[in-house]
């Protein structure tokens, strides 16, 4: 066991097998405690970038976490290639024992891997409570958001009021959201947690705060039972309010035949002035004819076009923030054109160095998008060349961004990257224009 990388994979298997012992003898083969330091930081799985601490805590080896963290002295907040640290490791396999020894040692908490998750996210996507507590109390951060939202609304998501209390007492923001469009009071509708919902609304939730698409109020028009209507419209839900709402909650629910949610919603709702018999019956019979959905194509055309059209001028005043909702919203309204809306999102995240945002939509993009288009540099002379050189960039900037995020210099350049790639595909606004690239 002469080279580096010998060492380094001997010190691995001890960690994930358990070995303190072999642990311990590799140690005294390396003259330099230094060196042997270094290897343990340094050295990790090709594939994942888990390094030995890492291993034990996620194998749950207690003792050969406290001797790389009081004898090595081991960098305690390492990150694999996704930026989990030990300590969210030892969250996901639900070792206290481990996670409070990480803690006591300074482990950073709330650092977010690349798709925002922090050690409070895997709490409560373990359902523990223990360890939900612990974070909260040494000071996790409780809002940070992620790709699946913040740690509330995956606890509502989940329908663990539990959970959910305890977020709240420790100073959740029952109505915030960002990354995941549906507000707190949404995903209780959704999940159908009862328990959740009021849990909120006691809370302070602002039932009238979402971003578009259908209300807390409106998918609660959807539901058979009623109980969720009743107590969203107590908490002064609005059955007439906002601008973008293609349907309000009474067309909701008369769209799947609601008649008990319909009666709760009538008395409380405005007369729509193109509703020829404003009745119950007359509102789903209406709502089921051919001059409904011509109107409601026509409504939803106008609507695009002026979100588009706002998003436009924002993204012009380098208002970047109040694009990214209106391209949020556009999406929602729109999914069958989401790939259009989603790529415009992810270059405006990019200009307000939002860059995991940006990363994950332009992943989603990518997705959306399996015929990528690819321009090859021998096709198409100059043009095609320069717009290969581009995406030649665009695909080194996001490995670079992937390995690093939060890196200045990374993001920096992922940012601009990203707006030139985005901004060369914007371009080219005929199907045909894009495919003569990837051919």
């Amino acid at each position: 066991m002469n080279s580096t990388s010998e060492i380094g994979a001997a010190i691995i298997e001890a960690g994930v097998s358990g070995d303190l012992d072999q642990l311990k003898a590799i140690r005294k083969k390396v003259a330099d405690e230094l060196e042997f330091r270094k290897i343990c930081d340094a050295y990790s799985d090709f594939s994942t970038g888990r390094n030995v601490l890492h291993h034990a805590a996620e194998f749950r080896h207690f003792e050969i976490c406290k001797f790389l963290i009081k004898t090595v002295r081991v960098y305690i907040n390492a990150m694999t290639y996704k930026r989990n640290t030990p300590l969210a490791e030892a969250v996901k396999r639900e070792h206290v024992k481990i996670v409070e020894f990480l803690i006591k040692h300074d482990a950073v908490i709330s650092l977010p891997n690349i798709e925002g998750f922090t050690a409070l996210h895997f709490a409560v996507l373990k359902d523990n409570m223990e360890l939900m507590e612990l974070l909260q109390i040494k000071g996790a951060f409780i809002d940070a958001d992620s790709v699946d939202g913040t740690p509330l609304q995956i606890a509502v998501s989940r329908g663990n009021a539990e959970a959910v209390k305890s977020l709240l007492s420790h100073g959740a923001k029952p109505s915030f959201y960002y990354a995941v469009a549906d507000s707190p009071l949404l995903c209780a509708v959704k999940s159908r947690s009862f328990e959740c919902l009021n849990l909120l609304l006691a809370a302070n939730a602002n039932p009238n705060m979402y971003c578009t698409g259908l209300s807390p109020l409106a998918s609660a028009a959807k539901e058979g039972d009623t109980k969720f209507l009743k107590s969203l419209l107590k908490a002064r839900a609005n059955p007439n309010s906002f601008q973008t709402d293609i349907f309000k909650p009474i067309e909701v629910a008369a769209m799947v035949h609601n008649r008990a949610a319909m009666e709760i919603l009538f008395p409380v709702t405005e007369q729509l002035p193109h509703y020829p018999n404003w009745t119950v019956d007359g509102i789903i019979e209406y709502i089921h004819s051919d001059d409904f959905r011509a109107m409601s194509e026509e409504k939803m055309t106008s609507c695009l076009n002026e979100l588009d059209l706002r998003a436009v001028q924002d993204v012009s005043n380098k208002n970047y923030n109040h694009a990214i909702i209106l391209y949020r919203m556009a999406t929602t309204l729109d999914p069958s054109n989401a790939a259009t809306w989603i790529s415009k999102r992810s270059l405006c995240e990019a200009h307000e160095g939002i860059c995991v945002h940006a990363t994950v939509d332009a992943q989603k993009w990518i997705r959306l998008k399996p015929d990528l288009p690819v321009p090859i540099p021998h096709q198409g002379g100059e043009i095609a060349a320069a717009a290969h050189e581009i995406f030649t960039k665009f695909l080194m900037a996001g490995l670079a961004f992937v390995l690093d995020p939060y890196n200045k210099k990374t993001c920096h350049l992922f940012r601009v990257s990203l707006f030139h790639y985005f901004d060369w595909l914007s371009q080219r606004s005929r199907p045909d224009e894009i495919l003569r690239f990837s051919r």
